[in-house]
């Protein structure tokens, strides 16, 4: 009942919204508004470079772009040439780049991805972000998620939206959203093979197809498949990935498209080490990751289907469904055991979006609905060498949420916007104990989260913008059951105010992306590793405060340095992040650990016109707080990089690149805890010294 009571109210909702746009797209005037946007250019040294074209359900990464700088706050657009010619296999190799964007890599195509501190007391199944594919909730309906199943060479682009500036997609954390965007038949037609090869006898194939009809429709296919031996010792990976979808333009007005996707993931997990032998023999596994023959299987398979309408006079209408089926088996810890789990996610949404006059001032609108409901048949078996034993722990995990979202961006003048959202939520987490009944457990969780800012545009190529906005986030089942799945733990949603400014644009040779934020939290919820094979154990903080800087800087050193038409360009992105408790009665005014203060990533790129380029790069991370009492650090590091590409002809072209060129030895990532020390089985050592090369063909 609570869940019908709560679908009716926000039709209700909607009905009061959509209300006055119905009236207002009748206007005659509106046909003749003239395009008004505050937005700074796209710096020809940026990810964006290429216009492909685009459709009325999935606009190219120009129009993506300049739609997306609308916003009041930190945001981004990585478009796929940014990481098409490397080997890029996961998060830190497509959006680690990006200020504020904290993505260091565990394993294999594990990534431990963090926004203004979101999420990092988890070192498994990504939480504190809202994924999205195609605008489509991408994780579990309870919050979490396991990004390897994207294959990043089917993607476009990649849109990031920090913090509260998600709120307007349906997104309620703290970190904001990341939105994947697969190719078309429109924007990647025709045919094209690629091949891939490196250490740890690395290969990877790719083939993908896109083709546009007489009528406008389109389609796009991609399958890859992966093997290599992984850096660590048991970090092996296999796995294939379809991707597909197919656009049909039932006329000038309307355009319906589908997606598929189709994942077999096969990893196997080394886990973490102490600290001298993370730094001292990097490639070893944790015995006990041997002996319980730790891995992660993961068969999935989504659909959805966006629908588009142009209502004329600058509306547009999306209405879709989704739904996707993943089944997962895990061997952990003798302890945890075999978590084998079925689950099927299914929704429905709606956006919409537009524009009219109110007098001689332009007003914009978007609102929408997104349901996302979960069922999950859980396991939990005993860890007999990596092999199904005793039934341990059996229960249906339920969860549901409805989130009702409406921003409003008024032009007090054209250089100067207004801008308002509203977001409402409801989730419910529902347990049912088929052992042992009376561990079963419910949870509702509602909150209306407000947001004001505002964007200014001083001059042609500059933006300035600041807002207020607030976050809520329901726990997942693995906070409230502790890695069981029986009963539920006293664990509040966490919430929190967030203050964020800044500036984006270009002048002359020089462009910048920055972001200052400052959030309050209140019931942060956080993890630490108990030791002895135990899960994490999860707790409530009562006040807390996460701040930082986000400091994107591009330079254009020169063109034509050595012959007509050449470039040299520098993109820098650094990320200082300060987190720490406000009066904790435990932990005072202690630093939370998880994530280095300083975060920072550099390329140095020259092209040349005869279609080759090199590049050199560097990711450089500061010492690290590793537990709540501060009294163990992970040191920090610098590995530098090199990259280099060659196009033959127009139908084949050949990259390569080098990565961790010194052979650096160094901690890529860790587990928290209370208190640490050299003895704790807590630490990821990173990849040494590896190549990769690749070609692609057109045809």
């Amino acid at each position: 009942m609570n869940l019908v009571k709560h679908i009716l109210m926000s039709s209700f909702v909607i009905q009061i919204l959509i209300g006055p746009f119905i009236i207002v797209e009748s206007r005659s005037e509106e046909a003749e508004l003239s395009e008004v946007v505050i937005a700074a250019p796209i710096p020809e040294f940026r990810e964006t470079t290429i216009e492909l074209p685009g459709t009325l359900t999935v606009p190219n990464n120009f129009e993506a772009t300049r739609i997306i700088q609308r916003t009041p706050g930190g945001v981004y657009v990585v478009g796929a040439e940014r990481f098409e010619d490397k080997y890029s296999l996961n998060f830190q190799d497509t959006v680690s780049h990006v200020p504020g964007v904290y993505a260091t890599k565990r394993f294999a195509e594990e990534v431990r991805i963090s926004i203004r501190g979101s999420g990092i007391e988890r070192n498994f199944h990504q939480k504190g972000l809202t994924g999205f594919q195609d605008g489509v909730p991408f994780g579990a309906a309870d919050g979490s998620g396991d990004y390897q199943e994207i294959d990043t060479l089917a993607i476009q682009r990649i849109e990031i939206h920090k913090g509260g500036n998600a709120m307007q997609f349906g997104s309620t954390t703290l970190g904001g959203s990341i939105n994947m965007i697969s190719k078309t038949g429109h924007s990647n037609p025709g045919n094209q093979l690629r091949l891939e090869m490196g250490s740890d006898d690395t290969f990877r194939g790719n083939i993908q197809s896109g083709r546009v009809f007489d009528d406008g429709s389109d389609m796009f296919f991609s399958l890859s498949g992966t093997n290599s031996d992984g850096f660590r010792q048991h970090a092996d990976q296999k796995n294939i990935k379809f991707t597909s979808n197919s656009g049909i333009k039932l006329s000038d007005q309307v355009e319906t498209r589908f997606y598929f996707s189709s994942n077999y993931i096969n990893l196997e997990l080394p886990n973490t080490v102490n600290f001298a032998k993370a730094l001292g023999d990097p490639e070893a596994a944790k015995p006990s990751a041997l002996t319980d023959d730790e891995h992660r299987d993961i068969i999935s398979h989504r659909f959805s289907n966006k629908t588009t309408f142009d209502l004329g006079g600058g509306h547009q209408m999306d209405i879709g469904a989704f739904a996707f089926w993943k089944d997962l088996y895990h061997p952990i810890t003798s302890f945890v055991g075999v978590i084998d789990q079925e689950s099927t996610n299914f929704g429905l949404f709606t956006k919409n979006s537009g524009s009219y006059k109110i007098g001689n001032n332009l007003n914009r609108y978007r609102f929408g609905l997104t349901t996302h409901f979960g069922e999950t048949d859980a396991k939990v078996w005993a860890n007999n060498s990596g092999n199904a034993g005793g039934l341990t722990s059996n229960a249906d995990q339920s969860a549901q949420n409805i989130v009702l979202y409406g921003e409003n961006t008024f032009y007090i003048q054209p250089t100067l916007a207004l801008i308002t959202s509203m977001q409402y939520l409801w989730s419910n987490r529902d347990v049912f104990d088929k052992l042992t009944p009376s561990e079963t457990d419910s949870s509702d969780y509602e909150s209306w989260n407000p947001k004001i800012g505002f964007l200014y545009k001083p001059s042609e190529k500059i933006q300035i913008f600041g807002n207020v906005s607030k976050s809520y986030e329901p726990p997942d089942f693995s906070d409230l059951t502790q890695g069981s799945t029986s009963g539920f733990i006293n664990l509040e949603a966490q919430q929190a105010w967030t203050v964020e400014v800044g500036t984006r644009g270009e002048r002359g040779s020089v462009a910048w992306d920055i972001s200052l934020y400052r959030a309050w939290l209140r019931d942060e919820i956080l993890k630490f590793t108990t030791g002895g094979g135990f899960p994490a154990t999860g707790f409530n903080a009562e006040d807390t405060v996460h701040q930082g800087a986000e400091v994107g800087l591009g330079f254009q050193l020169g063109k034509s340095l050595l012959t007509d038409g050449d470039s040299l360009k520098w993109w820098n992105a650094y990320t200082y992040s300060n987190f720490f408790f406000n009066g904790d009665p435990q932990f005072e005014d202690n630093t939370i650990p998880g994530q280095p203060p300083h975060f920072y990533n550099t390329e140095l790129r020259y092209d040349h016109p005869d279609k080759w380029f090199v590049s050199a790069n560097m990711l450089a991370a500061s010492n690290a707080d590793v537990d709540f009492n501060n009294t163990f650090v992970a040191p920090g590091y610098a590995i530098v990089g090199i990259g280099a590409g060659y196009e033959i002809n127009k139908r084949t072209s050949l990259f390569f690149e080098g990565r961790n060129l010194f052979n650096k030895e160094y901690i890529s990532n860790f587990s928290t805890a209370v208190t640490a020390t050299s003895s704790s089985n807590l630490f990821y050592a990173g990849d040494l010294r590896r190549f990769f090369g690749g070609i692609r063909i057109s045809f």
